[in-house]
Formats: C-alpha cells, structure tokens, sequence
C-alpha cells in the first residue's frame, strides 16, 4: 500500500534546466573517443502539491543536453497531473508508460536521447519517493518487501535470463542474514575506486600529484583512461603502479570502446 503522505499527492509540474561544466579546458574526463568533453546534465525538479520534491539528472558530456532537455520536456505531459500513489504502486508501469509514449518513442524507445531523458525523470521520482519516506534512496530499496522492489523493474528485456518469480526467490532467499549486511555496509562503507587522477589528456606531473593526493586521503584503487596509443598506455599504468608502490594490490580490466584500465 502507498504511504499515507503520499496517497492524495500529485505532480504538478516538472523544470529541466541544461547545466555544464567547462571541463575540457584541463582535459578532465577526457578519454581515446571523447578527448574535449564538457561534463553537463539535464536536470529535472519534480514539484508536488506539497513540499516535496523529487530532484534526478541524467549525464552528458555537453552540447548532447540540448537534445535531452527537449525530451525532458515534451516527456512531462505523461506524469505531470498524475497521483503519487499510482505512479509508486506501479512504477514499472510509469516506466513502461514514459519509454513508450505513442510519439516520442519513434526515435527511440529505450536508446539515447530518449533513454537518457527518461532515466532524469525516473532519477526524480525516485528521489520523491525516498524524500516522502523520510530516507536516503538506498534505504529506501534495502527496506522494500521483495515484491515491492520487484514490483519497480520492467522485466521485459530480461525475461529469457531473469524472470519476476526468480528475481522474487533470490530476494526471498537472501532475506537471513539482511540486516547483518546492513550493519557492516554502514560500519566499514563499501570498497570504490577514484577515477579523477588518470584521464586521457593529464601530463605525468599531473597524474603524479592527483594519485599522491588521493593515497593520502586513502584511496586505493584508480581507474585510468588507455585506448589511444599502446605505448602511452603501458607508460601510465607504469606511472600508477609506481606511484602506488609494490605493496599494493594491483589489478587490472578492460572496458568499452572508449578504454578504461582499472589500477
């Protein structure tokens, strides 16, 4: 059943705005395919008949918000005037009913700009919920009811992998021992690694110093942009492991086209 806060509550408006960083001016998230990217992103402000209000983005890497920015907006008519307690008792559903929007979906339905668009709107109802319910968003997931949290995804890409009933028996079946997890996720955090030190167009200088500066923080893992020339690549993965000493773990992988080597 919905919460009490949220049972009459309606959208009544949604704002996108188009914000952008100049981050191509120091090579900041640079890589082989995107040497110039100007980190942005469309982002959407949900607003209800009461104080509430839902707040999501969705990434891009510059001129590429314009396009999101105008699906965002003619995207709106499809949850602004609705109820919260539909939209939550059936958010697959809103999923569904956002990616599949009789018009829009012709230039998509779940790729691109129009995925990227969706995905702000969904980030802001998710937002929403958790705010009602008075919790961070992964609280508000790690306390769902495995037919509440199976109930938000759309298995329809999934099915011929993972259906609804198995998702709902692992859940059910990872239920002992749930709140000792809990307990030593909030007491020890998470393992993560940092990626702001090796991005494609940073001298040696400046790998050095922003690894010195993150190890002294106490990050240990880094990820480094390769792709663009093999020799290069071996030569920054050596200035990483140098930096990191030989006591360290080291490891190593591979992703996308664009290149990324974990460290």
């Amino acid at each position: 059943m919905a919460h009490t806060t949220y049972a009459a509550t309606r959208i009544r408006g949604l704002s996108v705005r188009d914000i952008r960083f100049p981050t191509s001016l120091e090579s900041d998230g640079s890589d082989a395919i995107h040497p110039d990217p100007d980190y942005s992103c469309a982002y959407v402000i949900l607003y209800t008949d009461t104080d509430f209000k839902g707040h999501g983005l969705a990434f891009t890497i510059g001129r590429g918000n314009e396009l999101v920015v105008a699906a965002v907006k003619s995207l709106a008519r499809v949850i602004v005037g609705k109820k919260l307690r539909p939209i939550f008792e059936n958010f697959a559903g809103t999923w569904r009913e956002l990616t599949s929007e009789s018009q829009m979906r012709w230039v998509g339905p779940e790729k691109g700009v129009l995925h990227l668009a969706v995905a702000a709107i969904v980030n802001a109802l998710w937002d929403l919920w958790a705010r009602i319910e008075h919790k961070p968003l992964w609280k508000l997931l790690v306390d769902m009811e495995p037919e509440t949290l199976v109930s938000t995804i759309d298995f329809r890409y999934m099915e011929d992998v993972l259906t609804r009933e198995e998702a709902l028996q692992m859940l059910r079946g990872m239920e002992t021992g749930k709140n000792n997890r809990e307990e030593r996720m909030i007491n020890r955090g998470f393992p993560a690694y940092v990626t702001s030190a090796g991005w494609l167009g940073y001298s040696q200088e400046k790998i050095e110093r922003l690894l010195k500066g993150f190890m002294s923080q106490g990050w240990r893992h880094f990820k480094i942009k390769v792709g663009q020339d093999l020799e290069d690549d071996k030569r920054r993965c050596k200035i990483v492991r140098d930096v990191k000493g030989e006591e360290r773990n080291v490891g190593e992988w591979w992703q996308g086209e664009s290149g990324e080597m974990y460290v």
